[in-house]
């Protein structure tokens, strides 16, 4: 498994010697993120995540589907089995229509971490979930401002209020033209507010500050980020990982770092 994924982040760099301008609206890629989190808190008990992924796009009418999977670099660089049993495989359907003044989304996604030993409050189960969203974004205004809305399902067993679960986001972002058509660089603040009936928690889980590059080669797309992330809610910044709610090792952590680095092919 170590060996697969050098091998892969080496070939995608690689992709300029033989990229091609695509156009099936198909891309094969792969991320790589100095620390994972989700609303707020850390995915993975250390380090960060590598996330290979494949999608198709149909733009003519406004659909995508995309694949992707979420492994900690602990299991991948140093075997750490921990790791390994809460390794992610996400499908996420979305759909956008641009009414002029805005651009409308709307999608559903599934989720499934597992199987694993223990953790939390689970035992020697699969965990997964289901999120759909519908989302508003003023792309013509020079912040764009973005309203995210997303209802979640938990399909495990023994979990009383599975589907009442809610996160709202609220943002801005600025993207400015370094070269047309070649690069861009993406100023963004968005802030979330999670209500969990499931874990019992509720607040303002996270506000992320992000820079984001995007340059593209051909049918090669490069990208790199920074992110500074406020987690102002006891709830989430005492969370040690997705799924260790219990908190059995709480780390009071308000502030929160990451960078991410990816490559992908389209064809």
């Amino acid at each position: 498994m170590k060996k697969l994924f050098i091998f892969m982040f080496i070939s995608f760099l690689a992709l300029p010697l033989f990229a091609a301008d695509g156009g099936m609206g198909l891309t094969v890629g792969v991320d790589y993120l100095s620390q994972s989190l989700w609303r707020g808190m850390p995915d993975f008990p250390k380090g960060g995540a590598f996330s290979p992924y494949v999608s198709y796009e149909a733009a003519d009418i406004g659909l995508s589907v995309t694949l992707a999977g979420l492994i900690s670099d602990s299991y991948i660089l140093d075997k750490d089995k921990t790791c390994r049993d809460i390794s992610e495989l996400d499908l996420d359907v979305e759909y956008s229509n641009n009414l002029g003044f805005a651009t409308l989304g709307a999608g559903i996604g599934y989720y499934k971490i597992g199987p694993y030993k223990k953790l939390g409050k689970l035992k020697k189960e699969e965990y997964a979930y289901s999120t759909g969203f519908v989302s508003l974004t003023f792309e013509d205004i020079i912040l764009s401002p973005m309203l995210k809305y997303s209802h979640d399902y938990y399909h495990t067993d023994g979990f009383s209020n599975k589907g009442k679960d809610f996160y709202i986001q609220l943002g801005i972002s600025h993207t400015f033209d370094i070269a047309a058509d070649v690069a861009g660089l993406t100023l963004g603040a968005v802030g979330g507010y999670f209500n969990s009936k499931v874990w019992d928690m509720k607040g303002i889980s996270d506000i992320d500050l992000s820079a984001d590059l995007e340059v593209k080669d051909g049918a090669v797309t490069y990208s790199a980020g920074f992110h500074y992330v406020i987690v102002p809610t006891k709830d989430f910044y005492y969370a040690t990982g997705e799924l260790d709610y219990v908190r059995l090792k709480p780390v009071k952590d308000r502030n929160r770092f990451y960078a991410t680095f990816g490559a992908a092919y389209s064809f």
